[in-house]
């Protein structure tokens, strides 16, 4: 897997690449940092108006800049050598989102990683509108780590060794969301790891007597499919962990059903396909995938399965 670790040197990148050394990725896996400078904002007539000294006084600030940036990423990347991990360190300068994007088609990106604030519906992501447009855009999966204010750090573990994660992965029949299935089952998770397989089903209003008795059988009927999808992807998923329970809700709203389904299993992590392919992309994305990436307590992995059309 090769995966691409975007870091602006915040508690919250911090948090990401400390998720990244405790999740059992595939140990053939190559990691790339990178960090984005983006120089001091200047108009072409500010900079007409500085004198000599002025003008040296900005390129030495653009310079720290650009040098903090390095051992940023030098810092980083040593803390995945000595977790075993190969790969290489990159600073850009531009804009963060153009470059974190242009980069990931450069490498061949499986996943693209960004640390993230884990708060309420009323806030932002920390990069700003950065992890929108990542996950609108990006050419691959998308992994938003999510730290919440006052959130501990992890407790430390040996170098090489994983984390037991309780993962909440949501399902239907779709193929992104089977995408989403292989990818959690070929994880090797650690004892103590679970899975909490979800279906929400939407809900139908009707208020016909007539048409509530011909769609309730109709409701019954699919309520016993999806079951039994559910319990397919139980048996391809107990390879990962034999910890595997799987959940049929009905609710009007699925994204939130599945943020509240996370939230009670006190879950670590939603993994959840993306069915955005082709050129609406950035109109499918915005609903159930972006609303539970925007709005989840926990950390995200928005499954996009890359394709020769990407």
């Amino acid at each position: 897997m090769n995966i691409l670790i975007a870091t602006d040197g915040s508690e919250y990148a911090d948090h990401a690449l400390d998720f990244m050394l405790r999740f059992p990725f595939p140990r053939d896996s190559r990691m790339t940092v990178l960090t984005v400078v983006d120089d001091i904002p200047m108009l072409p007539a500010e900079m007409d108006a500085l004198d000599e000294t002025q003008s040296e006084a900005l390129e030495t600030a653009n310079k720290r800049l650009r040098d903090e940036a390095e051992e940023l990423v030098q810092r980083e990347g040593k803390r995945l050598r000595e977790d075993g991990w190969p790969g290489d360190t990159m600073v850009r300068a531009g804009k963060p989102i153009d470059q974190v994007l242009r980069v990931a088609e450069e490498i061949d990106a499986d996943l693209i990683v960004l640390g993230s604030h884990g708060m309420s519906r009323a806030k932002r992501f920390l990069l700003g509108s950065v992890s929108d447009r990542v996950l609108q855009s990006a050419p691959c999966s998308v992994l938003i780590v999510k730290k919440k204010d006052g959130e501990p750090a992890p407790e430390a573990i040996e170098p090489g060794t994983n984390a037991a994660y309780r993962i909440t992965l949501a399902f239907d029949i779709s193929k992104a969301s089977h995408d989403a299935l292989e990818l959690c089952a070929s994880f090797p998770l650690e004892e103590g790891s679970a899975i909490d397989v979800v279906n929400v089903m939407p809900l139908i209003t009707a208020y016909r007597q007539d048409v509530r008795q011909h769609i309730n059988s109709i409701w019954m009927q699919k309520k016993i499919i999806m079951q039994g999808e559910l319990n397919k992807a139980v048996k391809s998923l107990q390879w990962a962990t034999a910890n595997v329970k799987t959940e049929l809700r009905e609710a009007s709203n699925v994204s939130d059903e599945i943020l509240i389904a996370a939230e009670e299993a006190g879950s670590d992590l939603i993994m959840v396909g993306c069915k955005d392919k082709g050129p609406i992309r950035r109109l499918l994305v915005g609903s159930i995938t972006q609303r539970m990436a925007r709005y989840a307590q926990c950390t995200v992995w928005a499954v996009r399965k890359k394709t020769a059309n990407d």
